[in-house]
């Protein structure tokens, strides 16, 4: 646990010197994230499924109102256990492209409705269907806050045969 930790400051460390030095007015953004995942079922009795996400999303930004992001996203789970005992070891990873819809409250400060589509697999996944092994396409979308250099947001990945994947993330944007 302390590894994913020390990670997690290390990546905070390195976008916060990085935004120091970049131009503060450019329209491409990099973002760096540390989230908490969900992977679930309506099902009680399935499997419920949390670890860290990491995320890392470049972005245009047209106009104060409008966005374009494309995204990657990793989790990894190595052998967690599901909270009915049962070993769960996955990975998993997210491609996505999306649009933003930024409403400005002040100079440096949106709220934001995401929408778009990702490209999700799970793989070497011990107690998920052997289905899940399998690439899938769905819509994504999201809604959050963002500042001049950090966001937080909800992004949902849809269903895939009854498996749902969500995701809470924060994290520190730069832009170059």
């Amino acid at each position: 646990m302390n590894r994913r930790y020390s990670a997690s400051a290390a990546l905070a460390v390195v976008c916060l010197a990085l935004s120091s030095i970049v131009a503060a007015e450019s329209p491409f953004t990099l973002s760096l994230a540390v989230g908490a995942f969900d992977a679930d079922t309506d099902d009680s009795d399935g499997p419920h499924l949390n670890e860290l996400s990491y995320n890392a999303i470049l972005g245009y930004e047209w106009s104060r109102y409008l966005a374009l992001d494309a995204e990657f996203f990793h989790i990894e789970s190595d052998s967690d256990f599901s909270v009915f005992g049962e070993r769960s070891a996955f990975a998993g990873q997210a491609i996505g492209l999306s649009v933003r819809l930024q409403w400005p409250l002040a100079d440096d400060f949106h709220l934001f409705l995401r929408a778009g589509a990702a490209s999700f697999r799970l793989s070497e996944a011990e107690l998920l269907d052997e289905a899940l092994d399998d690439t899938w396409h769905q819509p994504m979308y999201g809604a959050g806050i963002r500042g001049k250099h950090w966001f937080v947001e909800y992004v949902s990945y849809g269903e895939q045969d009854d498996l749902y994947v969500e995701q809470l993330r924060g994290g520190l944007v730069v832009r170059f």
